[in-house]
């Protein structure tokens, strides 16, 4: 399923995010917790699912959000306003997905096995297509399943993923172009 979110978000009761950042940064801990808990209420989510595309499955997804959040919340103090908060936080989510693969990399897994991982996964649903499309992409290369996700499915521009990534657009662009070959096989072959 393709969809695009173009990175906005409206967080309850705050006008703008620097209201909320405010709000989360305040010396006043109800005020904390709650400008926390509408951060929450809004981004679990989208986190959480942003991260089960790049993971592939529930447990590490859920892991990767929770430390996500842990560390979104020791570090609020060192956001500078030169991106969205959202954008920030879900640089933050997939640099923490991105350790975990790292961890928990032991040999590349076939699109055949992730295949299997995701139709026996209780979490996972959707259509078979979909199955197949989450499948091909975990099983690209990590730098070009991180674009893909981040442009494909999160719905980022060049210049943000550049941001979150510190990698130039020049060569996004060329590992977006490469991942789109990559999936292609698999859909065309496999969705028939």
């Amino acid at each position: 399923m393709h969809t695009k979110n173009n990175n906005t978000y409206k967080f309850n009761g705050y006008p703008t995010e620097k209201d909320l950042v405010f709000a989360l940064t305040s010396v006043d801990e109800t005020t904390r917790n709650r400008a926390f808990n509408t951060l929450l209420d809004t981004l679990q989510k989208p986190i959480y699912f942003h991260l089960r595309r790049l993971l592939g499955n529930h447990e590490d997804a859920a892991d990767a959000s929770q430390t996500t959040f842990i560390k979104v919340y020791t570090s609020l103090h060192t956001f500078a306003f030169k991106s969205k908060l959202s954008t920030w936080i879900f640089t933050i989510a997939t640099r923490k997905g991105l350790d975990l693969i790292r961890q928990r990399r032991t040999s590349e897994v076939d699109f055949e096995t992730h295949l299997v991982n995701i139709q026996s996964d209780i979490y996972f649903n959707g259509e078979e297509a979909t199955e197949k499309l989450h499948a091909a992409v975990l099983s690209l290369p990590e730098k070009q399943r991180v674009v893909f996700i981040l442009k494909y499915f999160e719905g980022l521009d060049y210049k943000s993923i550049s941001d979150a990534t510190n990698t130039s657009v020049g060569s996004l662009k060329s590992s977006y172009h490469y991942a789109k070959q990559k999936i292609k096989p698999f859909l065309l072959i496999n969705v028939i």
